[in-house]
C-alpha cells in the first residue's frame, strides 16, 4: 500500500525546462524586452559583489516569477544548478581573497591554505545569489518565451537570419531534446536497466546507454529540420517578410524603465 504508481516518478521527471503557455505579464512581454531585462540583470549583479544588493536584484528574478504564474514549476527548475551552486559557494567560502572580519577556520593542507571568515562567507553567498539571479531569469525567459515569438523578435532587430534561425532553433531544441532523452530512459528501463540506483556517471554501461541513442536522435533530427527547410524554400528568398511582426508595447516600456530605476537605486542610493 506505500507504493507509488507506476510512471507516478517519470512524471516528475520529465518536468524540465521549457515553454510553458500561459497568460501572464511575463508572456506578454516581448522577447527583446525579457532579453534585455536578462542583460541588464547580469550585468548588475557581475559587477557587484555586495551581498545585499545582489539579494535585492534576485528580488526581481522572484517577482517576475511570480507574477508569470509559473512560480513552482520555475523553483523545481533551480534544481539543475544546485549542485554548481554549492560547489561555487563551498570553493568561493574556503579559498577567495576576501578576507575579512572573525575568522571561523584556518588551515594549511600541502599547497591549498584553506580559511574561512566573516567576509568569505558573505563573498560565498553573493555568488551562489549572483547564479541564481543569472540562471534563475535565464529559465524563467526559456519558460515564458515561444519559438516563434524569439525568433520574430531576433528577426525585428535587424539580426542576420541565420543567426537568428540558430539561436531560436537551439531555445526550441532544449523542450525537444528533453522529450527525446526521458523517451529513451524510459525505453531502457523498459529493457531492465535502472538508472535510479547508482550515478550514471559512475557507471559506463548506463552512460552509452543514453549517450549512442541520444546521439543518433539529434542527427535525426537535424535531417529531418535540413529536408523540411529545403521542402519550405528556405534561403530561396534575400529578404523575406515576417508574418505578424512583434511590436513592442507600453507595457514593455514600463518593465524596462522600472528595471533600469530599480537597479540604479540599488547600485548609487544603497
Amino acid at each position: 500500500m506505500f507504493f507509488k504508481k507506476p510512471g507516478e516518478k517519470n512524471k516528475k521527471m520529465k518536468k524540465g525546462i521549457c515553454y510553458i503557455q500561459k497568460d501572464s505579464p511575463v508572456h506578454r512581454l516581448d522577447p527583446r524586452t525579457k532579453l534585455l531585462i536578462l542583460i541588464l540583470l547580469s550585468v548588475s549583479v557581475l559587477i557587484d559583489a555586495n551581498l545585499l544588493r545582489t539579494l535585492l536584484l534576485f528580488g526581481v528574478v522572484l517577482f517576475a516569477a511570480y507574477i508569470s504564474g509559473l512560480f513552482s514549476k520555475w523553483a523545481g527548475a533551480l534544481r539543475y544548478i544546485l549542485p554548481f551552486m554549492i560547489f561555487i559557494v563551498v570553493i568561493d567560502a574556503f579559498f577567495c581573497s576576501f578576507h575579512s572580519g572573525t575568522e571561523f577556520f584556518s588551515a594549511d593542507f600541502w599547497i591549498f591554505h584553506p580559511r574561512v571568515t566573516e567576509g568569505s562567507v558573505n563573498f560565498a553567498a553573493s555568488m551562489g545569489v549572483r547564479l541564481l539571479a543569472i540562471g534563475g531569469f535565464s529559465f524563467l525567459f526559456i519558460m515564458t518565451t515561444s519559438y516563434s515569438d524569439f525568433v520574430k523578435s531576433l528577426q525585428a532587430m535587424k539580426i542576420p537570419r541565420m543567426l537568428s534561425f540558430s539561436l531560436g532553433f537551439a531555445l526550441k531544441s532544449i523542450t525537444s531534446l528533453s522529450g527525446d532523452l526521458h523517451a529513451i530512459m524510459d525505453a531502457q528501463r523498459s529493457r531492465g536497466l535502472e538508472f535510479d540506483r547508482d550515478s550514471i556517471i559512475k557507471n559506463s554501461d548506463k552512460m552509452f546507454s543514453l549517450f549512442v541513442p541520444m546521439t543518433v536522435s539529434v542527427m535525426n533530427r537535424s535531417s529531418n529540420v535540413c529536408d523540411a527547410m529545403q521542402c519550405r524554400g528556405y534561403g530561396s528568398c534575400r529578404e523575406p517578410t515576417v508574418h505578424n511582426p512583434p511590436v513592442y508595447g507600453k507595457n514593455d516600456f514600463i518593465a524596462v524603465f522600472f528595471v533600469l530605476i530599480y537597479i540604479i537605486f540599488i547600485h548609487f542610493f544603497l
